[in-house]
């Protein structure tokens, strides 16, 4: 377990992936100490001494882990600590993530089968716009554009023919009769709209107003008295005729 704590020989970059720094011993297992004694022999440094042991340091403490598991069995126990964590929580971890993987995959594959309805459909109405347009069967993109700069020849003469109408006398009276006539709506509708304005007036509520509104109602008041007054003594004076 030592080796743990010793530099990664550069010789052999697989003990780095093996066993990354920051492995703690407890986390180390029979076949992780197997995996990193081969990647070392792998490398080319298990060379050995007169006395049969590993020249390399390296491959000495790894191999004295090995054998320390290894003796009294222990590695058989270690061996079924990791399966018994691999039977009752990694392969369940794994299930899910494969149903999980599985279950991405069937949305990638519905995905992919849309996107290529969308790309067929979208070619079909590419082919039929070049039809449209009388590109035929060679509707490329450098055809396109071909096309595009043989029409600019053709768009210089109808503009100078546009130009030559706007300048004109037939244009200027046109355009002298249009004006009038934009006048002539303008005028016809502030003429409408200050006649809707004065048939909804408001009234008069300011003081003056409430003057006037007074008076006139006690006028008013004084006619409907004096009417009353006089239908008073006309009856009273056919009474007495009648008596």
């Amino acid at each position: 377990a030592a080796a743990l704590a010793a530099e990664r020989p550069a010789e052999a970059p697989a003990v780095a992936q093996l066993v990354p720094p920051g492995t703690e011993r407890a986390s180390l297992t029979y076949f992780d100490a197997k995996a990193v004694m081969q990647a070392l022999l792998d490398a080319g440094l298990g060379e050995k001494t007169l006395f049969g042991g590993y020249s390399n340091a390296h491959t000495a403490q790894w191999a004295d882990i090995v054998r320390r598991f290894e003796a009294g069995s222990i590695h058989l126990a270690d061996a079924a600590s990791a399966m018994a964590q691999a039977v009752g929580y990694e392969l369940p971890a794994l299930k899910k993530e494969a149903a999980r993987a599985e279950k991405e995959l069937s949305e990638l594959v519905r995905r992919q089968g849309e996107y290529e309805r969308l790309a067929a459909a979208a070619e079909e109405r590419y082919v039929a716009a070049c039809d449209k347009k009388g590109l035929g069967t060679d509707c490329s993109r450098e055809e396109i554009g071909r096309r595009l700069r043989e029409s600019r020849s053709l768009l210089r003469a109808t503009f100078a023919r546009v130009a030559a109408l706007c300048q004109s006398e037939e244009m200027g009276g046109a355009v002298e009769y249009y004006l009038a006539y934009v006048r002539h709506c303008l005028e016809a509708a502030a003429r409408l709209g200050a006649d809707v304005g004065a048939k909804a007036a408001p009234p008069d509520v300011t003081a003056d107003g409430a003057d006037r509104a007074g008076k006139a109602g006690k006028a008013k008041g004084k006619a409907k008295g004096a009417k009353g007054g006089e239908g008073a003594g006309g009856g009273a004076a056919a009474a007495a005729r009648v008596a």
